[in-house]
């Protein structure tokens, strides 16, 4: 038996699977998509700004019966709706498990990629280093619904290097682009 038998379609998902790990054409337009889906009110999860009722934040005293109000108003201030809490007090790491059709995945991802990426291009580092400006660059041009020369421009970038500046952030952040953590693999101690 040739080996063309034993795998008939190998080559087309080769190519499928170069296809799909391949950068996308518009960088820009990739992220500001990635950027929409997960803040709040751009039809995203977390489109719903207030819920029902009134806010009150409850701390847990120590023993069963004893919650405690330690927040919210007792004036009525409209309850923050569930998603629209979570995306504003989570971590920018946090993570969920998946579920198709009322089975739970055994992998998790990050509940917000784009925001994770972001998070990671701007590191640890100093502010005077590169990358934790570009991501701010990035973050504002987000913010500006896709306006990269007026966010460069307030970020103090100056005409002539705004393009390639903004080039140079999108493929850094796209290679730190991750749909889910990377997973850590432990050796047992001998």
């Amino acid at each position: 038996m040739s080996r063309l038998s034993e795998t008939p379609y190998a080559y087309q998902h080769a190519k499928s699977q170069r296809a799909k790990m391949a950068r996308p054409k518009d960088l820009l337009a990739w992220f500001l998509a990635g950027y929409r889906e997960e803040v709040p009110g751009q039809g995203g999860p977390y489109d719903k700004l207030h819920s029902r009722g009134v806010w009150r934040d409850a701390h847990h005293r120590g023993d069963p019966e004893g919650y405690e109000p330690v927040g919210g108003s007792h004036l009525g201030s409209p309850r923050m709706a569930d998603g629209f809490r979570a995306y504003v007090e989570d971590d920018a790491f946090g993570t969920e498990v998946a579920e198709y059709e009322g089975h739970k995945s055994i992998a998790t991802h990050y509940r917000t990629p784009m925001r994770a990426a972001l998070a990671r291009l701007s590191g640890r580092g100093k502010d005077t280093d590169d990358s934790p400006f570009m991501a701010r660059t990035l973050h504002r041009a987000a913010l500006r619904d896709g306006d990269w020369d007026g966010a460069c421009a307030s970020m103090g970038i100056i005409e002539p290097v705004r393009r390639p500046y903004l080039e140079a952030a999108l493929h850094k952040l796209w290679d730190r682009y991750r749909e889910a953590p990377d997973v850590d693999n432990y050796r047992a101690v001998a």
